[in-house]
């Protein structure tokens, strides 16, 4: 039995990965989904203080708490860069970083200094004022790339804003990416993502890295959980 940590993208919550979780639940498999403070179940946290570095310290919190170890981390697109920190913090409880289509962190970058310059801009007309935080409204519900159009207004309905410092906020990482923790890197190739142009061809550069295709949109996780949890119960543990 392998023990799953699974966490959300932007402007979603534990909720994403539902689907997800009932196949390796299925399997045999011990897996926890976790929301972040601010954001999807946590929604009513939403404070000014809420940023990457927050996220962090919660996640390692959890798993201190529960004491969880040999675990297989999950990022889905931000979630992501919280299991990079995550990682690189406390990775003798880490046996394998899973990213799917996610960015490769980088020390003293933020992730407005990483994606295209166009859709920062455009981001950032959009920022506006809730609890006091500024936020990222969640996008239109054909941004999401999901096909079935009752699940896509599902999805739509679930959402909530994403603070903004997650954004603008540099990271601090001690170490390289994934901090000699054997990685996978799950790439949503039909259709791609424009927020993450170019991450799949860095990543095919970068040995150290698993890299898996699927043909599924980014938020695959909710439009194709068969095909995610096929490639994460094929992670080699």
């Amino acid at each position: 039995m392998a023990t799953f940590v699974c966490l959300p993208g932007a402007w979603m919550g534990a909720w994403t990965w539902k689907f997800v979780v009932e196949r390796l639940a299925a399997a045999g498999h011990d897996v926890h989904a976790l929301p972040f403070r601010g954001v999807g179940e946590r929604a009513a946290e939403l404070s000014p203080d809420v940023d990457n570095d927050v996220l962090l310290a919660d996640t390692i919190g959890y798993l201190e708490n529960k004491d969880l170890r040999d675990i297989v981390l999950v990022g889905h697109s931000f979630g992501s860069l919280i299991a990079t920190l995550v990682t690189d913090r406390v990775p003798g409880r880490i046996a394998h970083l899973a990213i799917i289509d996610g960015g490769i962190a980088t020390d003293g970058q933020s992730i407005f200094g990483r994606i295209p310059a166009a859709i920062v801009a455009k981001r950032k007309t959009l920022v506006k004022i809730v609890n006091g935080t500024e936020v990222l409204p969640f996008a239109p519900v054909g941004s999401l790339i999901i096909d079935d159009p009752e699940l896509a207004a599902w999805t739509h309905r679930q959402l909530t804003p994403h603070p903004v410092a997650c954004y603008t906020k540099p990271i601090r990482l001690f170490h390289p990416a994934g901090n000699g923790r054997p990685m996978t890197y799950i790439a949503c190739t039909k259709p791609r993502y424009p927020v993450s142009a170019g991450m799949h061809e860095k990543v095919q550069t970068m040995p150290h890295i698993r890299f898996r295709p699927i043909e599924a949109g980014h938020n695959c996780i909710l439009s194709a959980p068969d095909l995610v949890a096929r490639e994460l119960l094929e992670i080699p543990r």
